[in-house]
Order: structure tokens, then C-alpha cells, then sequence
């Protein structure tokens, strides 16, 4: 069963925050040479949301403060 949002962006093209999130998380993301040859152009709403959201899945932080907190997360220490 789907929302009655999901039917309306359905075939919409992603927006620009969408792009520029999907850029930034590229520089950090652990998979960021599945999306190398992204074409933004024909992109929908609904796959940059799905790519949006494995990006963040394994995204690694930068500042060793919140990779501590990520492993910790992980359950490295136990």
C-alpha cells in the first residue's frame, strides 16, 4: 500500500538539495564508487531518497571524535 505522496513524486525529478546532499555524502560514504557515474539528469525523487539513504548507511565521519562514537555504535569495543 503506498501513501498518496509516494504516487505523486513517484516520476518527479530529484531537487537540488537532494543532489547536493547525494554530492556531499560521495566525499565520505565507504560505497561512493557505486554512484560514480550518476546521471542526475533523469534521476527521480524516489531513487536519490533510496541512494540518499544508502549513502548515509555507511557514511564514516571525518572527525575522529564521531568515528569513535560510530564504532562504539558498532560495538567494536565490546
Amino acid at each position: 500500500m503506498s501513501d498518496w505522496i509516494d504516487d505523486i513524486l513517484e516520476d518527479e525529478l530529484c531537487s537540488m538539495w537532494q543532489i547536493g546532499f547525494i554530492e556531499q555524502l560521495m566525499q565520505t560514504s565507504a560505497i561512493t564508487r557505486e554512484y560514480d557515474n550518476i546521471n542526475f539528469d533523469n534521476l527521480t525523487y524516489n531513487e536519490a531518497e533510496k541512494i540518499i539513504q544508502n549513502l548515509r548507511e555507511n557514511d564514516w565521519p571525518r572527525d575522529p571524535k564521531d568515528q569513535y562514537q560510530e564504532m562504539f555504535k558498532r560495538g567494536v569495543f565490546e
